[in-house]
């Protein structure tokens, strides 16, 4: 039995898969409890405004702060253009442009062209060869060991 319950302009909670179940479209994606509350506090940190209350976890009212932060970080964006670090990955920033060799968590060893995607709240992105077109968000982290093979251009 589905545990899905509570809606709100698209969102509805899943609490049994801890998700918040988000219709987009004619399609669904959907965003974990945790990381709601870790993307949302570190645009609250950037934004150097309080963070949502952990309390709150996977209430209508800590995805309605989330939407409303992210909303308020691309005001700033707008205004200044600066970009909010929160996504990023700690251990590749500085290392864009550059080919790493990583370890990741799980001790799988692979190498990449470090990244990082367009927009306000920025990724780093994963792309194989020089002349790729485009490349996938990282995973893995935080790496065991993470080693720069070549400078890039």
């Amino acid at each position: 039995m589905r545990t899905i319950k509570e809606q709100k302009s698209g969102v509805t909670i899943n609490r049994e898969q801890e998700l918040y179940v988000i219709f987009c479209g004619r399609d669904y994606t959907c965003l974990g409890f945790d990381v709601c509350l870790e993307w949302a506090r570190g645009i609250a940190e950037w934004l150097g405004v309080p963070a949502i209350d952990p309390e709150l976890r996977g209430t209508m009212e800590a995805y309605a702060q989330y939407e409303e932060l992210a909303g308020e970080g691309r005001h700033k964006h707008s205004a200044t253009g600066e970009r909010c670090p929160a996504l990023l990955t700690p251990q590749l920033v500085g290392l864009e442009g550059k080919r790493v060799e990583v370890v990741d968590h799980d001790g799988e060893k692979r190498r990449f062209i470090v990244g990082k995607s367009t927009g306000w709240l920025p990724i780093h992105l994963e792309i194989s060869r020089r002349n790729s077109s485009g490349g996938f968000g990282v995973t893995g982290a935080p790496f065991r060991s993470v080693r720069v093979v070549s400078q890039g251009r």
